[in-house]
């Protein structure tokens, strides 16, 4: 019996074609009996870009690649909140029903400020028949204000939205694309985690939620953490054996400000790629703030940003 195809969606624009290789190469790495094709998404794409995608996904490791290049226009009525490192890109995830072939009954979303250490079939696998969808609480899902801008209870928590298992059919039948807009319409202005904040108010209560390890985010390995006390002893399990390491905020591994405990997964990845030895340059007060703040926090001065993480290893 043929395996079935795993259908992995993800979006970007012209800034985010090196990362979302990277991004791939992790999943396609890990992930080499499976059968998947990846539909991409994007507003425009030069051709060089598409054809070094194409090498990769097809010419590399022999899967299936469809790109959806389907301009601004959808958009327009989508805003960013505020100075916001998120792309308005992000907003296709909204309109997934409108551009996948509507032959597509489930698929899985994945964010490009990610690299997956793992297989995937056991995600792909998750039953969401009676959901809209399946997806991991957010780091910040502690803070109140999520709530009172969204109008719902806290009970029903905040969950992220760059892994997302999407169940298209319910969709639909939904008709959440009009939902959408209709709630972005009547509630813009409050709107500070932009497309995430829609899917939460819409689907807050025709959610399943999925074990912390298959969307590690930022906030989940800081000493200080702001994700709802009841959930700590369960994500504190799921950290011993993450699966998707998520770069989520505004400093990504790339980026010589991060010092994010895992970045290193990044440059294991971005070395399999044309990419192969490049690093941000870190200039010489950067590195002395760095040997500044180790130091006090030897000396018990300061603590550190970050809990100690899992020893995590990839193979080769």
């Amino acid at each position: 019996m043929e395996k079935e195809v795993i259908q992995i969606v993800c979006n970007i624009d012209t800034s985010y074609v090196k990362y979302c290789i990277v991004m791939l190469t992790s999943l396609l790495e890990n992930n080499k009996n499976e059968r998947i094709c990846v539909h991409l998404i994007a507003s425009e794409l030069t051709d060089e870009a598409r054809i070094e995608i194409l090498e990769v996904v097809e010419g590399k490791y022999g899967q299936t690649i469809c790109f959806y290049l389907i301009g601004e226009e959808i958009l327009q009525d989508c805003s960013i909140y505020g100075d916001s490192h998120i792309s308005l890109a992000t907003y296709y995830r909204i309109f997934l029903c409108s551009i996948l072939p509507a032959d597509l009954s489930k698929a899985l979303y994945l964010d490009c400020d990610l690299v997956v250490l793992g297989s995937i079939n056991e995600l792909w696998n998750t039953d969401i028949s009676q959901y809209a969808v399946a997806c991991v609480e957010d780091m910040w899902s502690g803070k109140p204000d999520n709530y009172e801008r969204l109008h719902y209870a806290s009970s029903d928590s905040y969950f992220n939205a760059g892994v997302l298992l999407v169940n298209l059919d319910y969709w639909r039948e939904l008709d959440f694309e009009g939902l959408a807009m209709a709630y972005i319409k009547a509630h813009h202005s409050e709107l500070v985690f932009n497309d995430q904040d829609v899917l939460n108010a819409l689907l807050h209560d025709r959610k399943l939620f999925l074990p912390f390890r298959w969307n590690v985010q930022d906030g989940f390995l800081r000493r200080k953490r702001r994700i709802r006390q009841e959930s700590i002893a369960m994500l504190d399990e799921e950290l011993k054996s993450p699966v998707i390491i998520h770069y989520t905020g505004g400093k990504k591994p790339w980026q010589y400000k991060s010092v994010h405990p895992y970045k290193s997964f990044y440059y294991f990845y971005l070395d399999k790629t044309r990419w192969r030895g490049e690093r941000p340059v870190v200039p010489f007060s950067y590195k002395s703030k760095l040997a500044l703040d180790k130091f006090l926090c030897f000396c018990k001065l300061a603590k550190p940003k970050y809990l100690k993480p899992a020893v995590l290893c990839v193979e080769n």
